[in-house]
């Protein structure tokens, strides 16, 4: 037997970390080593007494030199796969009740079916594509720090690639190739679109070579889609979700509603970058709308024409003098957007007094909260009062029986929903 390490412990990796008011066990854990493991040990034992010797404090050094035992000892091998508990406890059933998860964009559920399916088989391709797909879906979460989107995409591209090599079956690799379609899609890493294109052309000989694989055609047709459509290429994506549409194998309803989008984007013809971008999100923040509206409708041009002018062509001003005070420290019209990326639009649609896009009195702002529907017609209404000078508009209709069963016709936005 080889020689004994006193308190030589052996835990499980998450409880490295202990507190130093922490006692280790009275009774020492007796270990027994490999010749080539006890002369490791040897060594390192006689480093930590000469330590002592020379120190009182434990430092960093001896902490690693302890870490480093543990992993040489064998702590940190991973674990073996579970055993099955049912008979649809198997990868596959766990990794397509991950893929509906993901339909129904439950990402946490979903990453939670793919871990039940790895744990039983830590090589299945599907859940390690859709556990890629998660991960990329993660790290663009508003919110996170910088090194931990960084962690986040890498685990992707992990995850991606180790699929990738270990998809065997063409049921397998077809799955692959979508999820690294929408993986590439979330990303946007550099070239990423000639990468989806790439995953798409190895889809379509997989339809070749296998044609039991047509009725998938249908879904690697609408994420296509939703790449070109990410990258604004309206005209491709049209054309993929047509495709969808026409095999009328599945994603129909999906792919139909983001045709209807990309006709009626086209038929806008947003001018500015800026709108294309809003233009395909679902919700719009106020700092959003506020920077839209400068930059694409020229809100402030929009209001300078549509100033009264008097008989001689000269702009109205009133008769009355100004009446002027002693200067003070005037509060901001709104404390936060100090640092927001689009403060100059927001201050000059303060400055237009667009009405729903105010300040409120304690002259905040906040700038990412979503529009709501009763601001934006409220924001309307005022926009074509000031534009077209009928004041008369704010009242129209006033006094009206609501024609919508959850609009009372006393609410403060009734007349500006009607208008």
């Amino acid at each position: 037997m080889g020689k004994i390490f006193p308190r030589a412990v052996c835990r499980n990796q998450n409880r490295l970390h202990r507190s130093r008011k922490e006692r280790l066990p009275e009774t020492p854990v007796l270990l027994v080593f490999t010749p080539a493991k006890e002369a490791y040990m040897s060594s390192i034992h006689s480093m930590i007494l000469n330590y002592r010797k020379s120190s009182r404090s434990v430092n960093a050094t001896l902490i690693l030199l302890m870490l480093n035992f543990l992993i040489f000892s064998g702590c940190g091998k991973n674990p073996e796969p579970r055993k099955r508990q049912g008979t649809l406890d198997t990868p596959a059933h766990h990794a397509l009740r991950g893929q509906d998860l993901l339909q129904q964009k439950r990402w946490n559920a979903a990453e939670k079916q793919f871990d039940s399916a790895l744990e039983l088989d830590p090589e299945f391709a599907p859940a390690l594509s859709g556990k890629s797909l998660v991960k990329a879906h993660q790290s663009n979460q508003p919110g996170r720090k910088s090194e931990r989107v960084e962690a986040l995409r890498e685990e992707s591209k992990d995850y991606l690639e180790k699929a990738v090599n270990l998809a065997e079956t063409p049921e397998h690799q077809m799955r692959i190739r979508i999820d690294a379609i929408r993986v590439e899609t979330q990303l946007k890493d550099d070239d990423w679109l000639e990468q989806t294109r790439d995953h798409y052309g190895e889809a379509l000989e997989l339809v070749e070579d296998q044609p039991s694989l047509r009725k998938r055609l249908s879904e690697v047709n609408f994420y296509m889609g939703e790449a070109f459509l990410a990258a604004r290429a309206f005209s491709d994506a049209s054309g993929h979700y047509a495709r969808v549409l026409e095999l009328n194998q599945g994603f129909t309803r999906e792919a139909d509603r983001q045709h209807a989008l990309v006709q009626k984007i086209v038929r806008a013809q947003p001018g500015s970058p800026y709108a294309r971008e809003v233009s395909l999100v679902s919700e719009i923040s106020r700092a959003d709308l506020s920077a839209l509206l400068i930059e694409e409708f020229q809100l402030e041009s929009l209001y300078q024409r549509g100033v009264k002018k008097d008989a001689s062509g000269k702009k109205f001003k009133s008769p009355v003098k100004k009446f002027e005070t002693t200067q003070t420290n005037k509060l901001a019209d709104a404390t936060d957007i100090e640092d927001h990326p689009l403060r100059e639009d927001i201050e000059l649609v303060l400055q237009l007094k667009v009405r729903g896009l105010e300040a409120n009195p304690q002259h905040l702002f906040f700038p990412n909260r979503r529009i709501t529907r009763a601001e934006y017609a409220m924001m309307l209404e005022d926009i074509l009062i000031k534009v077209t000078q009928d004041k008369g508009l704010s009242t129209r209709f006033l006094g009206d029986r609501s024609p919508w069963s959850d609009v009372r016709s006393d609410a403060y936005y009734y007349n500006a929903a009607r208008t």
